[in-house]
C-alpha cells in the first residue's frame, strides 16, 4: 500500500503542476488516507535535521538549509513552514524516487511541537534543534508542559545530536533525557536590554527537575536569560556556542566557540571568536543564528558561507517584512502567541516616532481558538501610538484590551481591511502592521494590491 500511496502522491502532484498549482499539503494528506505510517518507510540523507519549537524554528530551519545549500549540499527542505504531517509527506514525496529515497544531501524540516512528538519514531534523524519553549495556541495544542513531556517520551530512543537552547530551562530539561543523545548547547551573553526583573508571561518560574524555584540574574525576554535552582544543580551553563558583543548600531555579533565544539582555537584562552554581521538585529533573531551556525560548525561548514548567508537572509513573509507604499513605509509582522508579539512590540517600542499600527486579530483554527493571550502582551510598550486600528474575526475583542492599555487616544474598529489600510495610509506617521496567521496574507496581499 505504501507504493500506491506513493505513486498516488507524485500523480497528483503532477496534475496540480499542470493546472498551475504548488500542490501544498494535499498530496501528503492524501497519501496518509492510504498509508498513515507512510513516514517509517522513507531513506532518509545522512544529514536530517529536525527544527521544533514554539517562536523561530520557521528562520532557523530555513538559514540551516540556505547554508547548507551556500556549502554546496544538495538541499531539501520546507522553507514555506509546512510543518505539520502532511506538509513534511508532501514535501518527502516531492524530492524522493520511487524507492522511497530523499534525493538530497542534507534534509532540513521544520516540524510543530505535536507533530515531533507523533512522528519523531518514523522519522530517522540526524539532528534535533529546539528553540524555545512559550505557552502557544492552548486549545490546539495544550499546556506548553504536557507538550514537553511528549517529546520528551518521544526522544526515548533517539541517539542523535539535540542542539539546546541553553537559556531556556525547559529546552535545557531535554538535556537530562538520556546519556546516548550527544548535546550541543547554544546561547546569548547578557545583552544590553537584558533585564532584571520581568513582568511578561513567563513559563520558567520552576525548576523542571525538582520543581523548586528558578532565580535569575537577568531575563534577555521573558523566561530566557540566566538562571539557576535553589534547591538542585539544575542551571545554565557555559554553552557550546556563545553569541556575545552584539551591536544593534552596525548589526554585527560575535560567536565564541567551546573547545568541545571545535579544534582550532587561540592557545592563550582556548576559545575561538568570530565576528558575524545579521540582515536582522532583534535579540530572538541572534538566537536563531547562534543555533543554525552550531549546526552547520558541527558539519564542517566554513564561517565564510555562514557569514554569506547571515548577511543577506531574509526572515520572510510577515518576519519584520517592510512593504513600501509609494513614500509610506510600512513594517508588517505575523504573531501567534504572546511571547512573539511582546518581542515585536519592544522593537516598535523603540522608536520614538508618532506611529500608526493596524493590529489584526482571527480565532481560525490556525489561530487558535483561545485569543486570552492578548492580556499577556504587553501593548503598553508602544509608545507615542497616535492611531491604533482594530480590524479582524475578534477586533472588538482587541479594541477593548487596546482601550484598557491606554496607549492611544484614537482607537478605532474597522472591520473592512481595505479601509482599514486607506486610513494608516492617510497619516504621516510610522506605520505598523501585526496580523494573527490566518489574517497575514490577506492583508499582506492588500497591501500589494496599494502599492501596485
Amino acid at each position: 500500500m505504501r507504493y500506491f500511496a506513493l505513486f498516488l502522491g507524485k500523480i497528483i502532484f503532477f496534475l496540480l503542476k499542470i493546472l498551475g498549482r504548488s500542490g501544498g499539503s494535499l498530496p501528503g494528506k492524501t497519501a496518509i488516507r492510504f498509508c498513515p505510517d507512510m513516514l517509517s518507510y522513507f531513506k532518509y540523507p545522512k544529514i536530517t535535521v529536525l527544527v521544533t519549537g514554539t517562536n523561530g524554528k520557521t528562520s532557523t530551519s530555513n538559514i540551516i538549509a540556505n547554508i547548507f545549500k551556500r556549502a554546496g549540499y544538495k538541499t531539501v527542505s520546507n522553507s514555506k513552514g509546512d510543518n505539520i504531517i502532511n506538509g513534511i509527506t508532501s514535501l518527502l514525496i516531492k524530492n524522493s524516487n520511487f524507492a522511497f529515497e530523499i534525493m538530497a544531501d542534507a534534509l532540513i524540516i521544520e516540524v510543530d511541537e505535536l507533530t515531533l512528538a507523533k512522528q519523531l519514531k518514523n522519522i530517522k534523524a540526524s539532528d534535533i534543534v529546539i528553540t524555545n519553549f512559550f505557552r502557544d495556541q492552548l486549545d490546539r495544542a495544550g499546556e506548553m508542559e504536557s507538550i514537553i513531556l511528549k517529546i520528551s517520551k518521544a526522544m526515548e530512543n533517539y541517539k542523535g545530536r539535540l542542539f539546546l537552547n541553553e537559556d531556556d530551562p525547559n529546552v535545557k530539561r531535554f538535556s537530562k533525557i538520556s546519556k546516548d543523545i550527544k548535546i550541543v548547547s547554544f546561547s546569548l551573553d547578557k545583552e544590553k536590554n537584558a533585564n532584571m526583573e520581568n513582568f511578561d508571561a513567563k513559563e520558567g518560574k520552576f525548576c523542571p527537575i525538582c520543581n523548586g524555584i528558578l532565580e535569575y540574574e537577568y531575563y534577555q525576554y521573558s523566561h530566557i536569560g540566566k538562571y539557576h535552582c535553589k534547591n538542585c544543580d539544575f542551571k545554565s551553563d557555559i554553552p557550546d556556542y556563545l553569541g556575545k558583543n552584539i551591536n544593534y548600531e552596525d548589526n554585527t555579533f560575535e560567536v565564541e566557540v567551546s573547545a568541545n565544539s571545535e579544534k582550532e582555537f587561540d592557545e592563550i584562552s582556548n576559545k575561538k571568536i568570530e565576528k558575524y554581521k545579521t540582515s536582522i538585529n532583534a535579540t530572538y533573531h541572534i538566537y536563531n543564528l547562534v543555533s543554525a551556525l552550531a549546526v552547520c560548525k558541527t558539519y564542517g561548514i566554513s564561517s565564510d558561507d555562514i557569514n554569506t548567508v547571515f548577511k543577506n537572509f531574509n526572515l520572510g513573509i510577515g518576519r519584520m517584512e517592510k512593504i513600501n507604499i509609494g513614500d509610506k513605509k510600512i513594517l508588517l509582522n505575523l504573531v501567534k502567541n504572546p511571547t512573539g508579539c511582546n518581542e515585536i512590540i519592544k522593537y516598535i517600542g523603540n522608536n520614538e516616532n508618532e506611529k500608526a499600527l493596524i493590529f489584526l486579530l482571527n480565532d481560525n483554527h490556525a489561530d487558535g481558538r483561545d485569543i486570552s493571550w492578548i492580556w499577556d502582551v504587553n501593548f503598553e510598550q508602544i509608545n507615542n501610538l497616535k492611531y491604533a486600528i482594530i480590524t479582524g474575526k475578534r477586533a472588538y475583542e482587541a479594541a477593548v484590551r487596546f482601550k484598557i492599555s491606554n496607549i492611544s487616544e484614537n482607537i478605532s474598529v474597522e472591520k473592512d481591511i481595505d479601509k482599514a489600510i486607506a486610513k494608516m495610509l492617510d497619516t504621516n506617521m510610522d506605520m505598523y502592521v501585526i496580523s494573527t496567521y490566518t489574517g497575514l496574507f490577506d492583508i499582506r496581499k492588500k497591501l500589494l494590491d496599494f502599492k501596485a
